[in-house]
């Protein structure tokens, strides 16, 4: 057993790491006073049992029960399995990390969410032939990927409503501080890091905290954003999350590397969408509507803002958003929606992969839209005091607010 050179509770969300972040503190606190923890190269839980220890296979129950409780992730691991655990079982888990990890188990389904990302990114990076070196650095990234979490204020991951620009920096800053975590607590290789910072990237340049496209990602780093992008559809009724998160990454072409995502197609075809299935027809034509207006509102917002454009850094944020807003609306219009309503409508039951279809395409788009407001409204604070006001209009559009309700 050893300790760790520096506490990783003691730091703020900046690169010092050198005074103490509270929230970090206070996980790492309530861990202890739950059942005590110290630093060392074990994980243990909150009863004082451990669930990792250094040279033996990682968190044996969880892993299995993951394996063995969830059918896709099962499917997908397939004859790879008995490796992946292998693999799990051998990945160098340093003092710094034990304890945040520790920590973790204290705040919602954060460390749980880590396994499942390790063992899907370590599937999918088996099933493109990674040998056992790269196979071991994506499960690694893939664990560490959310450490960066436990310096942001809680109550922000766990908030149900839309947060403000200034609790949505705080947020996507996290994999920034995982990566100068990795980079300044630990002894991983540089690549590790690499990889946690660019887990919510995407490969059109549409990601987070870099917007970087894929040309500037760490090689298996595709791995993670897939694998992640899946964790956070897997916990729901497992006929079908696969659909939705094969959904949710084809939607807009150019931001998952498809080589990796035609592997989660293949397997979701063993877990088809069956049946009829309710549909609330007033709730989903509002959907659709909303998202089509938005979409419509927006396109001639940012048309009308070219011509009043007076800064470089404005012209810099159109010509970022003309081309991401055009394919998003795109790619709304090609998956048909409005067209599938109008056949359910006529339809006393509703097929289910088209009710599927109704509830997750508007949803995955209002998101984007969203996302694009966000880095719009980043962007203002270059602009001058005029300027800013001159884009409200296009905000509201890309926010879903009414027209004339601001």
């Amino acid at each position: 057993m050893r300790t760790f050179p520096r506490p990783p509770a003691f730091t703020t969300m900046s690169s010092s790491f050198s005074q103490a972040n509270p929230h970090a503190l206070a996980s790492i606190v309530a861990a202890s006073e739950a059942g005590g923890i110290e630093a060392s190269e074990d994980i243990v839980d909150e009863r004082g049992v451990k669930l990792w220890a250094r040279g033996s296979p990682v968190l044996a129950g969880l892993v299995e029960r993951l394996l063995q409780g969830g059918p896709y992730l099962s499917a997908l691991a397939a004859s790879e399995a008995r490796r992946l655990l292998r693999v799990a079982g051998s990945l160098p888990v340093e003092a710094s990390v034990s304890l945040l990890l520790t920590a973790a188990r204290g705040r919602g389904t954060g460390f749980s969410h880590a396994c499942l990302v390790m063992l899907a990114a370590g599937a999918l990076a088996a099933r493109c032939g990674c040998d056992e070196g790269s196979l071991q650095r994506t499960m690694l990234a893939a664990l560490l990927h959310d450490i960066g979490e436990q310096y942001v204020n809680p109550a922000y991951l766990s908030s149900r409503r839309e947060l403000t620009l200034d609790e949505w920096r705080h947020v996507s800053a996290h994999p920034r501080v995982g990566e100068l975590f990795v980079s300044m607590n630990t002894r991983y290789p540089q690549r590790i890091a690499a990889l946690v910072l660019a887990h919510h990237e995407r490969f059109d340049g549409t990601g987070y905290p870099g917007r970087a496209s894929a040309s500037a990602l760490p090689d298996g780093s595709g791995f993670l954003i897939v694998a992640e992008t899946m964790a956070g559809v897997l916990n729901n009724d497992p006929v079908s999350a696969p659909a939705r998160a094969v959904l949710a990454m084809g939607l807009v072409f150019g931001e998952y590397p498809m080589g990796i995502v035609n592997h989660v197609v293949r397997v979701q075809r063993s877990f088809p969408v069956e049946g009829a299935a309710d549909l609330d027809r007033e709730t989903a034509r509002e959907r659709v509507v909303i998202v089509r207006e938005g979409l419509r509102r927006s396109r001639q917002a940012a048309q009308a803002l070219e011509d009043l454009t007076e800064h470089e850094a404005e012209r810099r944020s159109l010509a970022r958003l003309a081309p991401l807003l055009g394919r998003l609306e795109a790619a709304f219009v090609s998956t048909g929606t409005a067209h599938y309503f109008d056949l359910v409508e006529q339809s006393a039951d509703a097929d289910a992969e088209l009710v599927l279809q109704l509830e997750l395409v508007p949803r995955e788009v209002r998101w984007r839209m969203r996302s694009l407001a966000r880095d719009v409204a980043q962007d203002l604070v270059q602009f001058p005091v005029e300027a800013q006001a001159r884009f409200e209009p296009l905000l509201d559009a890309l926010r879903g607010v009414p027209a004339g309700a601001s």
